[in-house]
């Protein structure tokens, strides 16, 4: 089986999770879709595949790898006047592993966990409706799901898995849990691991 390598998202960007798999001298990408139960599928993007000798990258650890491609940001400066400059975007790829633990998914998804990454915190929660009292009645009237952190799974790797309504945000690798602590990784600043302890 070939290695998966996770696009760490940041802030700025939007759309599905995506992968990427080293296939002798190309770079195959995916995109990361919910599939049956809490089984997450790789659906290939059509024309994306790059030649390894053609990508400028470099490796920052062990397990994480930084492209460095050329791009154009547009700038717009009034109603009729925008700019266009060159710049090089920083990509990073984290390795996934198989997370190692031995309870099940659903002992798992029982478990509350304290979250605190460089000052954002939060309680993770699965499978509840993380949105306000107020948000909740909008979105009831709206038909909409809401915020929520799913338990998902591609191959051996567990992670969370954040959906906004119907659209899957972001995936967190979950490297080791158990009944005391929580190891998440694949952030996009250091540090790039963190221990989430559990909430009795």
């Amino acid at each position: 089986m070939k290695e998966n390598w996770l696009f760490i998202k940041t802030p700025d960007h939007y759309g599905k999770p995506e992968i990427i798999e080293f296939d002798q001298n190309e770079i195959k990408h995916f995109w990361v879709e919910k599939g049956r139960d809490r089984s997450l599928v790789k659906i290939a993007e059509e024309n994306t595949n790059e030649q390894i000798s053609k990508v400028k990258l470099k490796r920052v650890n062990l397990n994480r790898i930084r492209f460095f491609r050329n791009g154009k940001i547009y700038k717009v400066l009034s109603d009729n006047e925008s700019v266009i400059e060159d710049c090089v975007f920083e990509n990073d790829y984290e390795k996934l592993n198989a997370t190692e633990t031995k309870l099940t998914e659903n002992e798992i998804q029982n478990l509350k966990f304290e979250f605190n990454w460089n000052g954002e915190k939060m309680n993770i929660r699965f499978n509840e409706d993380l949105d306000s009292p107020v948000i909740q009645e909008i979105n009831k009237r709206l038909n909409k799901e809401g915020s929520r952190i799913l338990l998902e799974k591609l191959d051996d790797t567990l992670f969370l898995s954040f959906y906004s309504d119907i659209y899957h945000n972001k995936l967190i690798p979950i490297k080791y849990v158990d009944r005391k602590k929580m190891i998440l990784y694949g952030f996009p600043k250091e540090p790039y691991e963190i221990v989430c302890p559990i909430i009795e």
